[in-house]
């Protein structure tokens, strides 16, 4: 008997949307050490479409997602132009539709099994006032609003929602800003260093195994 194959199937199966990005290809190795791991780009599929988000949960039995897609466009409201316009849509559709369209794929599955993970990740910018970051700030700001209220629906199913709130890491967003940024928002930072991503897996699979923390939003930025 194979016992290797006993342990896959004991496994919990987690969805991880955004997984072939910078912190998703890092942080897939520490994942699938405990879980079944599907990893999905933005071109296995599409979040901002329906029925290809619906699609995959019809044909994947899937215990927990875990949704690290987002995607950011900075400009000053009083300069916004109609090249600017197609760019926020773009950006609001994955940072907003994204998480809606994913929820209602996945919730149906995990309603009948009485059983749900679902972690989404946000930014400590949905709570900051940052320049040129007032519509990215905003479509954050929802994700954090919109995980607590999906818990409160779906909590008497045994599913719980929550949101992580990201700051500067290794990997990721944070790493494309500009080098003359890094060093001021490093110093920002009370531990003066990025975020691991040991530290977020922790933090995810804290969200898994305790299901008493629902509906909350977990802020991990070393005391920005």
């Amino acid at each position: 008997m194979d016992i290797r194959c006993i342990n896959i199937r004991s496994m919990k199966t987690i969805a991880v949307f955004g997984g072939t990005g910078g912190i998703g290809s890092k942080l897939i190795p520490l994942l699938e050490k405990k879980y079944n791991v599907i990893s999905i780009g933005s071109k296995d599929v599409d979040i901002t479409y329906f029925y290809e988000v619906h699609n995959f949960f019809n044909v994947n039995d899937v215990d927990i997602v875990l949704n690290l897609s987002g995607k950011k466009y900075d400009v000053f409201l009083n300069k916004i132009t109609a090249e600017d316009y197609q760019p926020i849509v773009n950006m609001l559709d994955v940072n907003i539709m994204g998480n809606i369209n994913i929820l209602a794929a996945c919730l149906p599955k995990m309603v009948e099994k009485k059983y749900g993970r679902i972690i989404a990740i946000s930014s400590v910018f949905a709570e900051m006032n940052v320049p040129k970051n007032t519509i990215y700030s905003a479509s954050k700001a929802f994700v954090d609003r919109f995980m607590s209220a999906a818990n409160r629906e779906n909590i008497k199913y045994g599913i719980t929602c929550n949101s992580i709130q990201l700051g500067y890491w290794e990997e990721g967003m944070g790493q494309r800003i500009d080098d003359k940024y890094k060093k001021a928002a490093l110093d920002k930072i009370g531990l003066k260093r990025w975020g691991k991503i040991e530290e977020l897996y922790n933090t995810i699979d804290y969200l898994i195994e305790n299901e008493y923390i629902c509906g909350t939003n977990l802020k991990i930025d070393g005391g920005l």
